[in-house]
């Protein structure tokens, strides 16, 4: 993934996040805020209690082979502490 397609990928996220929050029931966002958070620091954001191409993870179902950066800058952009 080049920088570009990373950034772009940043941007894409935090507007899908944004519009959850708009949403009557966002709890689902305290979930992501904490798989987030895990995988900005390098984990895996927990298991997803299902399997798909041999990965049971957050970030090993729905974000593979992504930066800790990624995380952590949608983390800086939404605003998540």
């Amino acid at each position: 993934m080049t920088q570009q397609q990373l950034d772009e990928k940043i941007i894409t996220t935090v507007i899908h996040f944004r519009a959850i929050e708009k949403m009557p029931s966002a709890t689902m966002l305290q979930e992501v805020k904490s798989q987030f958070a895990d995988m900005a620091k390098g984990g895996d954001g927990g298991d997803l209690g299902f399997e798909k191409n041999g990965e049971t993870s957050c970030r090993g179902i729905n974000y593979k082979n992504i930066p800790d950066m990624f995380f952590q800058e949608v983390r800086n952009l939404m605003g998540w502490k």
